[in-house]
């Protein structure tokens, strides 16, 4: 599973037009939760570090700090999980993981082999407290993530992506940094985990509950309360910023695979890109533009607006051949389905109150606290040449921002082979992904870069 995958623009793909195919409104029940008492950082006995946390389907993954490796670890009866080649593969068998519990049934320890390797075991070393705090009349859970020693400790909240996923189990950042230095606190968003509140996608919401978060944050004695940023991850490079502005606790912000520009200006580039590598090109693809954005108008109008526009276009480019090209995206579905079949299903499964509009260009010339963006080269979710162009700008005005670029990365900051088909298959994360942003947080927080 991508680390906080975007539910935007593919979710009128997934989720709205999965459903007018069937024209029904049921939703497809959850799978079985992951082991949470699994969970967290263990060491090797050579002193690397892995960071554990959920996945899907009931399943783990695993990190390597020092390499960005990834598995998927599916489980094999009892305590036991398997891992096989790749990002997600179960066969053949690679490693296997054996977990022992401790005291009140946490696992301490994990027998960890490589194929043909010998066993060792790894150490959990996660010092971990279970919160709640308050935004507006939210009651939101999280963990706080501390470092060995009494502290004050520098502390970072994460921002997470736009998926439902707990970020308790799945976010597996706080797991690295509270073993250099760093304290984190990691929450569930409104509406998801154990969370209440409803799910939603509207970034003035969002915001409001990071700041809370950091708030809360620092209000707790092992905490240097003048020493806390934001980390956000996709959805979260709107969010985070958007928090920072909140709260003057906030004293840095660290942005993963996000984009400036507006999630509508996102769902367009995605779909040009699409189409770019079905051959579109010259001006079949400006026509084809003109088609994108008026289908984004009307799903980010809540599927009420925009129609004479869309039914004037698709009128006058309906049989030329580059429209078979939009096959599988959301504007091809679009094109399949009947307006009123559009209008009745559309508002109630796409993305609820989000941003479609909302850029932070504007943020962030006013804002003058130390950031780093970390973006991947070849993101084809958060399409970002234009985000890369604006922030080299600001940096040049002498903006207080730094910009790593992950050449090879897509979105998640993972890597990949390229099939002749264009399809992407994913082997881990970028090798120094995380060594990177654990160090960029260090420097941030006032301590010294590691050395790792």
């Amino acid at each position: 599973m991508k680390q906080s995958a975007t539910l935007r623009w593919q979710a009128v793909r997934e989720a709205v037009f999965p459903a007018l195919a069937v024209c029904a409104l049921a939703v497809a029940g959850c799978g079985s939760e992951p082991p949470l008492h699994l969970m967290g950082a263990y060491r090797f006995p050579d002193g690397r570090l892995v960071g554990i946390r959920g996945s899907s389907e009931g399943t783990l993954r695993y990190r390597i700090y020092e390499t960005g490796e990834s598995g998927r670890l599916h489980p094999a009866g009892g305590l036991r999980f398997v891992a096989g080649p790749g990002f997600s593969a179960g066969e053949p068998v690679e490693v296997t993981v054996e977990f022992s519990l401790g005291p009140g049934g946490i696992a301490d320890s994990a027998l960890w082999s490589f194929r043909d390797g010998p066993a060792v075991t790894l150490e959990r070393v996660t010092r971990e407290e279970q919160v709640r705090f308050t935004s507006g009349d939210v009651e939101l859970f999280g963990v706080i993530d501390l470092p060995p020693g009494p502290g004050p400790h520098p502390g970072v909240v994460f921002a997470h992506g736009s998926g439902k996923d707990p970020a308790v189990e799945f976010l597996a950042f706080g797991d690295f940094l509270s073993q250099h230095g760093i304290a984190s606190l990691t929450f569930d968003k409104r509406g998801t985990g154990r969370s209440e509140g409803e799910y939603t996608m509207d970034f003035d919401l969002l915001a409001g509950d990071v700041a809370a978060a950091v708030e809360f944050l620092a209000s707790r004695p092992e905490i240097d309360g003048g020493m806390i940023g934001i980390s956000g991850f996709s959805q979260g490079g709107w969010v985070g910023p958007l928090a920072a502005s909140r709260t003057p606790l906030a004293r840095w912000v660290i942005v993963n695979y996000g984009m400036i520009e507006s999630p509508a200006y996102e769902a367009r580039m995605e779909t040009l890109d699409l189409l770019r590598g079905r051959g579109v090109a010259g001006e079949d693809l400006a026509k084809a533009d003109t088609l994108t954005v008026a289908a984004v108008e009307i799903v980010a109008g809540g599927f009420r607006d925009g129609w004479e526009r869309w039914s004037v276009l698709r009128k006058r480019y309906g049989g030329e051949p580059w429209m078979k090209k939009f096959k599988g995206s959301p504007v091809g579905e679009l094109l399949k389905y009947p307006r009123w079949l559009v209008r009745l299903i559309g508002p109630m499964m796409a993305p609820p109150d989000l941003s479609w509009h909302y850029d932070s260009q504007a943020l962030l010339e006013s804002l003058d606290i130390p950031m780093v963006w970390m973006i991947a080269g070849r993101d084809r979710e958060a399409p970002n040449g234009k985000t890369i162009e604006t922030l080299r700008r600001l940096i040049a005005a002498g903006k207080p921002y730094e910009l790593i670029v992950f050449p090879d990365a897509d979105h998640g900051m993972l890597e990949f082979d390229e099939r002749e088909d264009g399809r992407r298959v994913y082997k881990g994360f970028s090798r120094d992904y995380f060594t990177i942003s654990v160090d960029r947080a260090r420097r941030l927080s006032g301590l010294e870069p590691d050395r790792h």
